[in-house]
């Protein structure tokens, strides 16, 4: 199976709020036909205000990551002051446009959290193309295509954290239900002012109701 067939087969959510920005990944990790692990981290988190989702091969995945969060480190070293979130994805993007031109593409598609004194919370779309788009929500993989539109009804730029972590519940319940693919487990992370936070994962436990 090819990188990008594996990429679809994975998901990534994401949700912009004026205070803050939350995203979501599953944790299955497979070979072939084999699920080697379902706890995969595929939240990196570059710097104390932004986070990289990110979809694709283990290698690919943690190479990428690790590459741009120490050069994101180093130029803080260097010049003695952060990278906003938008210049960490535009350092992003090149890197994704140089390696398709010079016939070493990095095939992962990532969503970017981040947030940013001035603009407040912040969310971006990245595929393997180096295609970059700006967005108040987004999605990465099959599991997206049951998800934009629950994203695009409850969505509202004044949602507070813990009703943007119920609309991707929402998701998340619908992907279960409605994917043929075995995703039991999303890993949920939230950006603001106070930095990362780490939210409750997402399983099929989280749907049991007490009767």
């Amino acid at each position: 199976m090819s990188s990008i067939g594996i990429s679809l087969f994975q998901c990534l959510l994401g949700i912009q709020c004026k205070d803050f920005t939350m995203i979501a990944a599953d944790q299955m990790n497979t070979q072939s036909i084999i699920v080697l692990k379902n706890d995969e981290d595929k939240l990196h988190q570059v710097s104390d205000r932004l986070i990289m989702g990110m979809n694709g091969t283990p290698g690919d995945r943690l190479q990428f990551a690790h590459f741009i969060a120490k050069n994101v480190h180093l130029y803080e070293m260097k010049n003695g002051y952060k990278l906003d979130t938008a210049a960490v994805v535009h350092f992003t993007r090149k890197n994704l446009a140089d390696g398709l031109k010079g016939g070493t593409p990095c095939l992962v598609n990532m969503l970017v959290a981040g947030y940013d004194d001035q603009q407040g919370g912040q969310l971006y779309s990245l595929d393997f193309l180096a295609v970059c788009v700006k967005v108040p929500f987004a999605s990465h993989g099959y599991g997206g295509l049951f998800s934009l539109s629950i994203l695009d009804s409850y969505y509202k730029p004044t949602l507070t954290e813990q009703e943007a972590y119920n609309v991707l519940k929402m998701c998340v319940k619908e992907i279960h239900n409605r994917l043929f693919l075995n995703l039991p487990n999303f890993q949920v992370k939230v950006v603001s002012a106070q930095g990362v936070k780490n939210m409750p994962i997402i399983n099929p436990a989280t749907f049991v109701t007490n009767s």
